[in-house]
């Protein structure tokens, strides 16, 4: 099949143009694009410039900022809270010797201090140093028993150095020992069958574990105030306190005291010194028949 058509006049008119006019207009392309160029920037620093000047950028700006992350307060948040520190009070125990006592208060739920030293300083001479451990959100107390100063103390002041801070995780032990019934009980004479018995002056109270863990031992820090003013200090250790147990307990004091409106009980337990532990609690097992 012949499929042969031959040119027409019109299309070798056009041809012989785009041969003899191709550098024109490839230029003329040329000049189009720069022009769509320049028209398209030309609007987008237009545009530009009217947003930066009006009221649109400063509402963004304001909204990024509102929303710009607060590391300095989430920083600081994290951080352990300092440590509240109460007034020291002292007894004297004749010969120069003293009781001396400060509360301290840990406030942070995930903060422990796994370890403080602290002294107290009296008209200039320094007691000698103790170190202390304090659990999170705890109260206790500051001793220093027995000490022998070669001044009278007077308005002893409290020290406190070397905070070794300890953020808890959930391995940390969850452990509470509930107490109820604190009452102080005055020194008093019983007769019975015509025998007088003098019952020394003493603290009882209950103790409730509730927990899942058998301890070795608690220790018991016991003090007695009139107001304010401490009037004795005393410590006790119950060992074998085992997990959901009850127990009453009591100290006594064999010397005379003073005048006593209130006693407070504070249970010391290094909740991050694993010797503590004898075991955890396990739901004895019901053999079915």
């Amino acid at each position: 099949m012949d499929d042969y058509k031959p040119i027409s006049q019109a299309e070798l008119e056009r041809g012989y143009f785009f041969v003899t006019h191709r550098l024109l207009i490839k230029k003329i392309i040329m000049v189009l694009a720069i022009v769509a160029l320049a028209i398209f920037y030309g609007v987008l620093i237009f545009k530009t410039i009217r947003y930066f000047m009006g009221s649109s950028f400063s509402d963004s700006a304001l909204q990024i900022q509102q929303h710009t992350f607060d590391w300095a307060s989430y920083h600081s948040e994290r951080v352990p809270k300092d440590l509240i520190l109460g007034k020291p009070s002292f007894v004297s125990l004749g010969d120069r010797r003293y009781n001396i006592t400060a509360l301290i208060e840990n406030t942070n739920a995930d903060w422990a201090v796994k370890s403080l030293e602290y002294h107290f300083v009296s008209q200039g001479e320094d007691s000698p140093t103790k170190t202390a451990f304090i659990n999170p959100g705890e109260k206790r107390l500051l001793i220093l028993a027995a000490y022998e100063s070669n001044k009278a103390i007077r308005n002893p002041e409290l020290v406190v150095s070397n905070i070794e801070w300890y953020r808890i995780d959930d391995s940390f032990p969850q452990i509470d020992i509930e107490l109820s019934d604190i009452t102080f009980h005055a020194a008093t004479r019983e007769t019975v069958d015509g025998v007088t018995t003098e019952l020394p002056s003493r603290v009882s109270w209950k103790a409730y574990n509730n927990s899942v863990y058998n301890l070795w031992e608690i220790d018991w820090q016991i003090a007695l105030y009139n107001g304010d003013t401490l009037v004795a200090i005393n410590n006790l250790k119950s060992k074998d306190f085992l997990a959901l147990e009850n127990r009453d307990l009591e100290t006594v004091w064999l010397s005379r005291l003073p005048r006593v409106t209130r006693a407070s009980v504070f249970p010391l337990i290094n909740k991050l010194d694993p010797n503590i532990f004898k075991d955890i609690y396990v739901e004895p097992k019901v053999e079915l028949r």
